[in-house]
C-alpha cells in the first residue's frame, strides 16, 4: 500500500519559482505541491480551507514582509512546518526566521539536493539552519539577554529589506518600486539605517552594503 505524499504549498511571487519547484519535487514519490500563492494573503486565504504539512516561503512577497508571515502562519498554524527559501543573505536573515518562528532556512542558490534535505529534516521534526546560525540562537537564549550579536540586529525587518538592496547596487526609487513603498518612505529608511549603523554618510553606507551584500564581508 502506497503511504500518503506530504503536502507542500509554496508561497513566491515568482511564477517561475513555482514551475522550478514543481519540476523539482514532481520525482519525489514522498512530496506533493498541492497548492501555491503568490501573496502572502493569497496564502492566508487558501490556508483557512487546507492547511499543508510544509509551507516554502520567499521572504520577499510584494503584498508582505515574510518575516512577518513566518509569524502569523507560525501563530494561526503551529502545525505546519515552514522552510524560508530565499535570495536573501543568510547571514542576514536566517536568524531573524529562527526567532519569527521558521523551522528551515535554505537559500536559493542552494543545490537541488540541500533543498530535499532541508524539506525532509523539517517534516521529519528536525530543524535546517546553517551551524554558524544555530550557534548564535543558542547563545542569545543561554544568555537570557536581549543585547544585540551584530552590528544589524538593530536594524528592522523592513531596513534590513532595505540594507540588502541597497547592498545590491538599487537607487532610492528603484528600492521604493521594488518594496511597493513611496520614495520618501525608502529615503526615511536609508536615513534610519544610516543612523543605527553609525555611518558617516550616504556614500559609507552604500560601501558598507556592497561589502556585506556583495563580498560577504561582515564588519567587526
Amino acid at each position: 500500500m502506497q503511504s500518503a505524499k506530504s503536502s507542500i504549498l509554496i508561497i513566491d511571487d515568482h511564477p517561475i519559482i513555482h514551475a522550478g519547484l514543481k519540476i523539482l519535487l514532481a520525482s519525489e514519490p514522498d512530496l506533493d505541491i498541492c497548492m501555491t500563492a503568490t501573496s502572502a494573503s493569497e496564502a492566508t486565504s487558501k490556508l483557512k480551507d487546507s492547511q499543508p504539512d510544509l509551507a516554502i516561503i520567499d521572504l520577499s512577497l510584494g503584498d508582505s514582509d515574510g518575516t512577518y508571515l513566518v509569524q502569523r502562519l507560525r501563530t494561526k498554524f503551529p502545525k505546519i512546518k515552514l522552510l524560508v527559501y530565499s535570495m536573501s543573505e543568510e547571514k542576514l536573515f536566517a536568524e531573524r526566521a529562527a526567532i519569527a518562528g521558521a523551522d528551515g532556512y535554505v537559500m536559493k542558490t542552494a543545490s537541488p539536493i540541500k533543498l530535499k534535505k532541508a524539506i525532509r529534516d523539517l517534516l521529519a521534526g528536525k530543524q535546517y539552519f546553517p551551524e554558524n546560525i544555530v550557534k548564535r540562537i543558542e547563545k542569545r537564549q543561554a544568555g537570557r539577554s536581549q543585547a544585540p550579536l551584530t552590528l544589524f540586529d538593530s536594524l528592522s525587518n523592513r531596513e534590513m529589506d532595505v540594507f540588502t538592496l541597497i547592498g545590491k547596487g538599487l537607487d532610492t526609487l528603484q528600492i521604493s518600486d521594488k518594496l511597493k513603498i513611496s520614495r520618501n518612505t525608502a529615503d526615511t529608511h536609508r536615513i534610519n539605517i544610516k543612523n543605527k549603523l553609525a555611518v558617516a554618510n550616504g556614500k559609507a553606507l552604500d560601501r558598507l552594503a556592497f561589502e556585506v551584500i556583495q563580498q560577504g564581508k561582515m564588519p567587526n
